[in-house]
């Protein structure tokens, strides 16, 4: 059996630990409470912040158990240590399962690099519309469902499944069928989603080792590469396993710094910048599918930094 904490403070409650981490957060917004999961952890329990208990009532306990959302709904203060059980394990996984592709969609390690390859967006938005019509009366947004719909609608196939990929192809049968059924069920009409650009080539082998720029011209005084702080960047933008490479040059009696990194596979437009000791450069894509550069010029001092602050 699972104990989870409640917490209440000031007409709210609270259960569990919310995840520290917001690129490794899901979550759902449902009736009267956030409900929040660590996606590195393994648990498909969620965390939760309720602060409409009366709105929240109606499905609490089918996430949490009866005894959990009784305690949950008795008010405070203090904390209490509560026994949890889903009293409805279906619709507590599809909950998690709305949270999980919502995450995804925003935060999937895409890398060629690591060689971990792009969600679909077709076929994600598809089952997110799926799943939040499994979930729907627990969820914040009366229109959820409707909304997941249309951006299915919207949505365009990475790729056309190749004849050898029967099993993809099939998954991606049967996700249309069920997706016309819930379209018509809400007077939205779901046609056959555009066939998607054929599978290319995979990205020049510059954009793949790390964003090393070409070899310009000048002497290299100092180089070095920094592992990229997810939590600093929009999400689907830089490729996930890639570093960021810079370079400090003399060139025609000045000194001239230059940074790249990949870009995600399917990179997510955004401004980008890179800080280096004093210098603050915007970084901008290098050709299609090369990685995205910066030059800026460096004060002299800056050769002096200490090694700690020569990070990118």
């Amino acid at each position: 059996m699972t104990t989870m904490r409640v917490t209440w403070s000031g007409g709210g409650a609270s259960i569990g630990a919310a995840p520290e981490h917001p690129e490794r957060t899901a979550l759902v917004e449902a009736a009267g409470a956030l409900l929040t999961w660590d996606v590195v952890d393994g648990s498909t329990l969620p965390s939760a912040t309720v602060h409409d208990p009366e709105r929240a009532a109606g499905w609490l306990w089918e996430v949490y158990g009866p005894e959990a959302a009784a305690v949950l709904l008795a008010g405070g203060p203090g904390t209490s240590v509560v026994e949890v059980a889903p009293a409805a394990p279906d619709v507590a996984d599809a909950a998690y399962r709305l949270a999980w592709l919502t995450w995804a969609e925003a935060w999937w390690p895409a890398s060629y690099v690591a060689d971990v390859p792009p969600l679909d967006p077709y076929l994600l938005s598809a089952e997110r519309a799926l799943t939040a019509h499994a979930v729907e009366h627990l969820l914040d947004d009366d229109e959820a469902v409707e909304r997941a719909l249309h951006a299915a609608v919207r949505a365009t196939p990475a790729a056309r499944p190749s004849s050898a990929d029967t099993p993809l192809a099939e998954h991606r049968a049967v996700l249309l069928a069920r997706l016309a059924e819930l379209g018509d069920a809400y007077g939205i009409a779901v046609p056959e989603p555009a066939a998607g650009p054929a599978a290319g080539p995979r990205p020049p082998e510059l954009a793949l080792a790390a964003g090393a720029p070409p070899e310009p011209s000048g002497t290299v005084v100092q180089s070095g590469s920094a592992v990229v702080d997810w939590s600093l960047v929009p999400p689907g933008v830089v490729d996930a396993a890639a570093a960021a490479t810079w370079t400090v040059r003399r060139r025609d009696d000045a000194t001239v710094l230059e940074v790249g990194v990949a870009p995600a596979p399917r990179p997510v437009a955004a401004e980008l910048r890179a800080r280096f000791g004093p210098a603050d450069l915007p970084l901008r894509p290098d050709g299609d599918g090369g990685p995205l550069l910066g030059t800026a010029p460096l004060p002299p001092a800056a050769l002096l930094l200490p090694a700690a602050q020569r990070v990118a």
